[in-house]
């Protein structure tokens, strides 16, 4: 009995967090996937006449979750590679077992899981099309090895859509300051009805925390550096979600409304809660 409980706790513990709950981080997580991520990779299969044998590949891609919803987005473009790639091996196990369920009971084409290190990629010189990692880099204390293996795996004119934190968030930059000038009550009230189950103890299973958390000036430069230099930029929400944004319900619904307008405002990244970076590997003879 005491076995059975603590599988039933663990297997429905993702469902119970705040995070799975809240209806403001609901909307972080559905332009992260849909519009950050989605959009990006069905407007460069777009631009291709023959999407069959393209590679697409999800560095850090945890149980799949935003690389299924940017397949099933994509579903119309015929011979998609898709993988994932984490290195925590539960969580590849987890995304293969989905895979297999979709491939037998909807009918949809597989999803490829590996687990493997970003720093040291399971996959040849200039065989991949597509890399997506999304909330990844700011885990890793030195970067830049893994941007070079990005470099590598990619193929000339190859995409990496790479998301992150955004430090030079108005929003947060202005909940700080409140903080500050409260005495630490504002983040009490900010925080105020999140579950313990949300922030479990960083364990040393798979990684770091937040330690390379910087702005857009600095990963820049690194991007260049690694050899796939940012083409664009892709803003993302505004908020992350919380249980204060849950309960002022009108002002979270006028961001959530104003958002796509805020999408084409100047000065669009300082009001988003984190960064898309679309970068691109040369092509051969390009200086």
């Amino acid at each position: 009995m005491g076995n059975q409980t603590r599988k039933t706790k663990r297997s429905w513990a993702s469902e119970e967090k705040f995070f799975a709950r809240s209806w403001t981080h609901v909307f972080y997580f559905w332009k992260l996937r849909q519009i950050m991520l989605g959009r990006t990779v069905e407007r460069l299969l777009s631009g291709s006449p023959d999407t069959r044998g393209t590679r697409v590949i999800d560095l850090g891609c945890g149980p799949g979750t935003n690389l299924f919803e940017v397949a099933d987005r994509c579903a119309r473009f015929p011979g998609i590679e898709w993988y994932g790639l984490d290195l925590n091996q539960k969580e590849s196990a987890m995304g293969a077992d989905r895979s297999v369920w979709r491939v037998s009971e909807r009918k949809l084409e597989p999803v490829r899981f590996l687990s493997g290190d970003i720093f040291n990629l399971p996959f040849a010189d200039g065989s991949v099309d597509i890399i997506l990692s999304s909330e990844v880099i700011e885990h890793l204390p030195d970067p830049m090895p893994a941007l070079k293996e990005m470099a590598r795996v990619l193929k000339p004119g190859g995409y990496a859509m790479v998301t992150t934190p955004n430090p030079h968030n108005l929003p947060e930059l202005v909940g700080y300051a409140l903080d500050a000038v409260s005495g630490g009550r504002f983040k009490k009230l900010y925080w105020k009805g999140q579950d313990d189950v949300s922030a479990p103890p960083l364990t040393a299973q798979v990684g770091f925390g937040h330690v390379s958390v910087h702005p857009f000036k600095v990963w820049g430069p690194w991007f260049e550096q690694a050899g796939i230099p940012v083409v664009r930029k892709v803003r993302g929400p505004m908020i992350f979600g919380s249980p204060f944004f849950d309960r002022q319900r009108f002002l979270s619904a006028m961001l959530v409304v104003l958002d796509p307008l805020l999408d084409i405002l100047p000065g669009r990244f300082l009001t988003t809660t984190n960064l898309g970076m679309l970068c691109r590997k040369q092509e051969k003879g390009q200086s």
